[in-house]
């Protein structure tokens, strides 16, 4: 009894500790320029140290490999594969931690069962830090793009808080209204198209989806294939549609619609055919962009690691949405697990023209988004098992 009381203790310590080193990166990065400066190297390493800690805080190892637990093993299978191709093709070994992150992310997300205090802190942390973007834009110390961005996935961790605000007080819609209407303003003010991308779609999926959609499995499921291979759709697509010689003026951006991606991936493209097995890797000089930036999330796994690290990691990914939507026709979408799905359907969608879905600096928004949508039972938004308080 007494080990098992201190087993827990650890534990507990262990998960603190990680939201903790999470929540200082997080306000430290996107409050202090100086501080992104400083730490943009080590972002990868800084929030890998952080899901090491949740993973050992919280995962028995030795039961889930009795268990043959599949995620777990395919999570392994991904990263050792990926390993071993970089050291194959001679390539930066960076680009494992940005990997490494992201699966450790989708796998904890459903395994971790945090306490109601500890959601509660996360939430009204998320609020706080958006409330600060609200009062004092600060885009345009980091990149006007970034700066919109950041903004639009920080009101997606506060909109868990907001939306009981909303339902508890009288003039909580108007907050809202407001809120909503400041992050338009601040999106468009700085021409972010990704970031109006990810708000337009999350307000639609969230306002004007009903319950017994986002129930229907089918509707889930669909939705799920669609973040996934619709991204590489996308980039096929696109680059056909480039080549024809129309491009449009896109409205309120004042830039058009075809403005460099379609170099970027068809030069990549033309890379990726010669090593389809091993991927490209990371650190290459590309002649179309100043910076090794590939501007789509599942695109970059596909050509960074090769298509059986791809397969795998997408496969890891299906099973946690797939396990997302059975739970929502389980127990119901309430207004917190609506809010979770639009928002990582949203960041998918956005990550279609962009690396954010995969980015270490807005991986704790991803985090708090798949813990509110595996959130266990029912009930109101934040309830959770006991789990480390």
């Amino acid at each position: 009894m007494q080990n098992r009381k201190l087993t827990n203790r650890i534990r507990g310590a262990l998960t603190w500790s990680a939201l903790i080193i999470l929540m200082v990166f997080y306000a430290g990065t996107w409050t202090f320029p100086g501080f992104y400066h400083v730490t943009e190297i080590y972002n990868t390493l800084i929030v890998f140290i952080a899901l090491a800690l949740l993973f050992f805080g919280n995962i028995s190892l030795r039961e889930k490999l009795r268990q043959r637990d599949v995620p777990l093993i395919l999570m392994g299978a991904v990263l050792i594969l990926a390993l071993v191709n970089l050291f194959i093709i001679h390539s930066n070994k960076g680009c494992f931690l940005i990997l490494a992150d992201f699966l450790l992310v989708f796998y904890l997300g459903k395994e971790l069962v945090l306490s109601e205090r500890m959601l509660k802190i996360l939430e009204i942390f998320f609020l706080v830090m958006y409330a600060s973007w609200f009062i004092y834009d600060r885009a345009f110390f980091y990149n006007a793009n970034t700066g919109a961005t950041v903004t639009v996935l920080t009101l997606f961790g506060a909109w868990f808080l907001l939306e009981k605000i909303s339902k508890k007080y009288t003039l909580g819609g108007f907050l809202v209204v407001l809120v909503l209407v400041r992050t338009v303003t601040l999106v468009l003010w700085h021409l972010a198209r990704g970031a109006f991308l990810m708000l337009f779609v999350f307000l639609v999926l969230f306002f004007l989806l009903p319950e017994r959609v986002w129930r229907n499995r089918k509707f889930f499921y669909g939705i799920s294939l669609f973040a996934c291979f619709g991204s590489l759709l996308f980039v096929v697509s696109y680059i056909a549609l480039a080549k024809t010689g129309v491009n449009p003026r896109l409205p309120f951006f004042y830039k058009n619609v075809f403005s460099g991606r379609e170099m970027i991936w068809q030069e990549v493209w033309d890379l990726f055919k010669t090593m389809p097995f091993t991927g490209i890797g990371s650190g290459r000089a590309l002649k179309s962009f100043f910076e090794y930036n590939i501007h789509n999330a599942m695109y970059d796994i596909l050509a960074v690691h090769g298509i059986p690290v791809f397969a795998l990691s997408v496969s890891l990914i299906l099973m946690r949405l797939f396990s997302a939507g059975r739970k929502l026709e389980e127990y119901g979408a309430d207004a917190g697990r609506r809010c979770a799905a639009a928002a990582i359907f949203a960041l998918f969608i956005e990550s279609f023209i962009d690396m954010d879905l995969m980015w270490a600096d807005y991986s704790p928004v991803l985090l708090l988004l798949l813990l509110e949508l595996f959130r266990r039972g029912g009930g109101a938004p934040g309830k959770a098992g006991k789990g480390h308080g």
